[in-house]
């Protein structure tokens, strides 16, 4: 799937995409097809660069920024942040729309 700089992924399951260093999950990617984490680039400079060793995700779960819902952490949730160092990652479940 192509997704240019100002695309968003929609929808809770979204298609495997790296992790990048800004700890999201790619979800755009630049015009050289490179991924980026569309909520960070021009912020933090590891939107642009590839997790090459992530954390892993065994036994930990993400909430929803907004509704709180609770699931078992995944690179496939729509916008997913892995907080490694907190208690929980962070995803979008869709409960705000996606428009």
């Amino acid at each position: 799937m192509e997704l240019g700089i100002n695309e968003t992924l929609i929808g809770t399951e979204a298609p495997l995409m790296p992790l990048m260093k800004c700890g999201h999950t790619a979800s755009g990617k630049d015009s050289q097809g490179s991924p980026v984490c569309v909520a960070c680039i021009g912020i933090y400079p590891g939107a642009r660069q590839i997790d090459e060793n992530p954390p892993s995700l065994t036994g930990r779960s993400a909430k929803c920024v907004y509704c709180g819902k609770k699931v078992t952490s995944k690179l496939s949730l729509a916008y997913f942040q892995s907080r490694i160092n907190q208690e929980e990652d962070r995803y979008y479940c869709g409960c705000k729309g996606w428009d």
